[in-house]
C-alpha cells in the first residue's frame, strides 16, 4: 500500500491532533465560541422562535449554524438545536467506505459540545423517540428493493425522502444489481422512521417559527422538511457555495439545488469593468483547478483533443451518479445513463462527426468516495465496441478538460458545471438535465429525448445556429458565483473537515455591523432575499 504524500500525512497528523482536542471539549472553536457565548445577550422570551438541526460532526456546518444562531440572538430571536444524540442505525454521517458502524460516539460528543460552548438550549432526536422506539418493523423486511421507494409512514413518503441519502451513502445510484441497496435501504428507513418521531416531538416542544436546515436533501433534513411541511411550519436552507467560505440559502427548493432563480429575475445586468475582471480571474483560477469545488489537479501535458476525423467535435461530460447534482435532476431523460446511451446512438448514426466522452476526475479521486456504479465501466460494459469517431476519456486520463471546452465545436451536459464554463468559452451547450443554469438565456435546453437528435442536427452542420450568448452567461456566472451566494460568517475551514472561528468579539455579528451577517438574519428573520 503506497505511503501518503507529507501534504496528505501532515493533514491527517492535524485532524488526528484535532480529534483528541475535540473530545476534551479544547478544539480551537470551542474555545472561541465559550468567549463568545460569555458575551451574550440575554433573550426575552417574545422573539421569532428559530430551531437549529444540527445532527452531524460536520465541522464547518456546525460552526456556521451556531454564529448564525449567536447573530439571531442578537436580534432579538430565541434560538435553540436540535441535535441527533446517536443510536441510529445508519445515517449519512459517513459512507459505505466508512461505515458502518456509525462513529455516533465522537460525533454526538463534537456537536453536543459546540453548541454547549457557544451557550444554547438543545434537544435531540434520540429523546424524541427512545422514550417509544418505532423500532422493530418487521414487515419493512417483506418490502423488495425496487419497492422501497414507495415506502411511507405515518403521512411521510420516507421512501423518497431516504432516495438521495441512500444513493450518497453507496456512492452509487444504480441499485438494481447492489448487493448492499437492500439491507442499506431498509437500514435507512428504519432511521428516517426514528427521525421523524423525534423531529415530530421537537416541535411539539418548541412550536419554532421558523427551522434552519442545511442542504435539504440529506436524511435528517429531508425528514424534518416534509414534518414541518405538514405543520406548515416556515423553512430556510443553506448550503456551501462553489466559492471558499460562501453560502447560499433558499426557501422555495432545497439550497443544495443552488436554484438561484428567484433572485435572478432582479440581478440581471450588464456587468462593471470590477466585474467583469473579477469574474475572468475566478475563472483562471478554476482552469488551474485551484477553485474550491476542484478535487482534483490537471495535467497539461495530457491530450485534449478529439479522435481524428473531418467533422465537428462534441464533448460530452459526465456527472458523479450518486451526486445530490444529479439524483433526480431529470428532464429529457429518465436517468443519466439513458442519456448516454442516446448520445453515443447518435453519433454510431453520424460517423463523420466525433465525440469524445469525458468521465468525471472524482469518479475515483476523491478520497474514500470512489464512485461504485462508473459511468467509465458502464460504458465499457454497454457499448464494448465503439467506432471509431467516438472515445472515452476515463476518468484516471490526464487530459485537460479545459483543452477539451476550448477545441470542442458543442459541449453535451446533464446537470455538470461544466456546461456553464462551456457556454463561457462561447460553445453551444446541449443540456438534458435539471441544472440551474438552465433556462437562463444562453443553453439549448433539452424537453425531450427527442430534442436531442433535432439540436445535434442544427449544431454539427453550424455550431453558430445554436447561439452561445456568451454576455448572457458572463451575467449569470457573475451573479452565480459572486453576487447570489453571502460569505459564511466569520466561519473558514483550514482543512476539508476543521472548522475555524474568525472572531472572538461579539460586536462583530450585532446588527449594521456586518451586511453579509444582516443579510441572511433578514432573510431567516423576515424572509428578505
Amino acid at each position: 500500500m503506497p505511503l501518503p504524500s507529507p501534504r496528505r500525512a501532515e493533514e491527517y497528523a492535524r485532524k488526528a491532533a484535532e480529534l483528541v482536542l475535540r473530545q476534551t471539549g479544547a478544539a480551537p472553536e470551542m474555545r472561541a465560541a465559550r468567549r463568545l457565548a460569555a458575551q451574550a445577550p440575554t433573550v426575552a422570551a417574545t422573539g421569532p422562535r428559530i430551531l437549529v438541526l444540527t445532527p452531524r460532526n460536520w465541522a464547518a456546518h456546525v460552526q456556521i449554524e451556531a454564529m448564525l444562531a449567536q447573530a439571531l440572538r442578537l436580534r432579538g430571536a430565541e434560538v435553540s438545536f436540535l441535535t441527533c444524540g446517536g443510536g441510529l442505525e445508519i445515517c449519512d454521517r459517513s459512507n459505505t467506505y466508512e461505515a458502518p458502524p456509525m462513529p455516533c460516539g465522537t460525533c454526538t460528543r463534537y456537536v453536543e459540545a459546540s453548541i454547549d460552548a457557544h451557550g444554547f438550549p438543545r434537544s435531540s432526536l434520540r429523546q424524541g423517540w427512545e422514550a417509544e422506539d418505532p423500532l422493530p418493523w418487521p414487515a419493512l423486511d417483506e418490502v423488495p428493493v425496487r419497492e422501497l421507494l414507495d415506502v411511507e409512514d405515518d403521512g411521510l413518503p420516507i421512501g423518497r425522502l431516504v432516495d438521495i441519502p441512500l444513493k450518497w451513502f453507496l456512492c452509487a445510484a444504480s441499485l438494481d444489481d447492489e448487493p448492499l441497496a437492500g439491507g442499506t435501504g431498509r437500514a435507512f428507513l428504519r432511521s428516517a422512521r426514528r427521525i421523524a418521531r423525534g423531529v415530530e416531538r421537537a416541535l411539539d416542544g418548541v412550536r419554532p417559527d421558523t427551522v434552519l436546515l442545511l442542504s435539504g436533501l440529506f436524511v435528517f433534513e429531508a425528514v424534518a422538511w416534509a414534518a414541518c411541511r405538514k405543520r406548515g411550519i416556515d423553512v430556510v436552507t443553506y448550503e456551501r457555495a462553489f466559492r471558499t467560505d460562501t453560502l447560499v440559502f433558499s426557501r422555495r427548493v432545497p439550497a443544495g439545488f443552488y436554484d438561484l432563480t428567484d433572485q435572478w429575475g432582479l440581478e440581471d445586468r450588464p456587468l462593471s469593468e470590477e466585474e467583469e475582471d473579477e469574474l475572468y480571474a475566478y475563472l483562471a483560477t478554476r482552469r488551474r483547478g485551484d477553485a474550491a469545488d476542484q478535487y482534483w489537479s490537471f495535467d497539461r501535458s495530457g491530450r485534449a483533443d478529439g479522435p481524428a476525423g473531418s467533422g465537428r467535435l462534441a464533448v460530452l461530460f459526465t456527472n458523479l451518479t450518486w451526486d445530490t447534482a444529479v439524483i433526480g435532476r431529470n428532464r429529457a431523460f429518465p436517468d443519466i445513463r439513458p442519456w448516454l446511451d442516446r448520445v453515443i446512438a447518435e453519433f454510431v448514426a453520424r460517423p463523420s462527426h466525433r465525440l469524445v466522452i469525458r468521465v468525471h476526475p472524482s469518479e475515483v479521486r476523491l478520497p474514500m468516495k470512489q464512485t461504485r456504479d462508473s459511468l467509465e465501466r458502464y460504458i465499457a460494459e454497454r457499448h464494448p465496441d465503439l467506432p471509431a469517431n467516438i472515445e472515452v476519456v476515463g476518468a484516471r486520463h490526464p487530459t485537460d478538460t479545459y483543452g477539451l471546452i476550448d477545441s470542442c465545436d458543442i459541449g453535451l451536459v446533464y446537470t455538470s458545471t461544466t456546461g456553464l464554463e462551456l457556454a463561457l468559452a462561447g460553445k453551444p451547450v446541449v443540456v438534458a438535465g435539471d441544472v440551474h443554469y438552465r433556462d437562463k438565456g444562453f443553453t439549448v435546453d433539452l424537453a425531450d429525448a427527442g430534442g436531442l437528435s433535432r439540436a445535434l442536427d442544427v449544431g454539427l452542420e453550424d455550431p453558430a445556429a445554436l447561439h452561445a450568448d456568451v454576455d448572457a452567461a458572463r451575467r449569470y456566472a457573475h451573479f452565480f458565483w459572486f453576487r447570489g451566494p453571502v460569505k459564511a460568517p466569520f466561519v473558514t475551514e483550514p482543512l476539508p473537515g476543521l472548522a475555524r472561528l474568525t472572531t472572538t468579539d461579539l460586536a462583530d455579528l450585532r446588527p449594521g455591523t456586518s451586511p453579509e451577517v444582516d443579510r441572511i438574519c433578514d432573510l431567516i428573520l423576515k424572509g428578505a432575499g
